[in-house]
């Protein structure tokens, strides 16, 4: 199969996870979602039972990569973790079937966190390091839980409201960075600063 129809049945994947709010699905079902035969999706997927596993994975790494890519040339970990943030509630808001899955899996499936224990944590700890957050080796991860639940509330929030959603994720980030320890006026203006230029799915 080609990595173009094997893209295009792990996407009918992840809608149909969405939709279900289950880490399985049927072959019969997904062939259906897919517009493929049956035999296609035995034939050319290895373990339809891991299968949840590989789309959130590849999902993740996606993400990453590109938010990677575009926060890339900013010198500041704060700035880098404000512009993070907010595009990854793009890459969600600006795609809902994304923004869906996140919603319904972020939090709990584990290749899903480490969009949140890739760059994130970097930049955190590099902020720490600089003297610009306030917390201890022992909230650590209550930190990054504390970004990934923001993050996932504002995508569930401004996918109801899209004509909301640049303003929604400079809010967030101001939050998240006022509740690391970081002063008024900085958390604005980091927050608020011009995206870099994104490459979007």
């Amino acid at each position: 199969m080609s990595s173009n129809a094997q893209s295009h049945i792990h996407r009918a994947a992840m809608k149909l996870f969405s939709e279900h709010g289950a880490m399985q699905v049927s072959v019969t079902e997904l062939a259906q979602a897919a517009g493929v035969a049956r035999g296609t999706i035995y034939n050319n997927l290895d373990d339809l039972a891991g299968l949840f596993d590989v789309v959130a994975l590849e999902l993740s790494l996606e993400i990453n990569a590109r938010v990677v890519r575009a926060t890339s040339r900013l010198d500041d970990p704060i700035r880098r973790l404000a512009a993070g943030v907010r595009l990854y509630i793009l890459s969600a808001t600006r795609d809902p079937e994304v923004g869906r899955f996140l919603i319904r899996f972020g939090l709990s499936a584990e290749a899903l966190r480490q969009l949140w224990t890739g760059q994130p944590l970097a930049d955190l700890i590099a902020g720490r390091a600089q003297g610009s957050y306030d917390f201890t080796d022992g909230q650590l991860n209550w930190v990054i839980a504390l970004i990934s639940g923001a993050a996932i509330g504002v995508i569930a929030c401004a996918l109801e409201r899209p004509e909301a959603e640049a303003e929604a994720g400079m809010d967030a980030a101001e939050r998240i960075l006022l509740a690391l320890g970081v002063s008024r006026e900085d958390a604005r203006t980091h927050a608020r600063a011009p995206l870099p230029p994104f490459e979007e799915s």
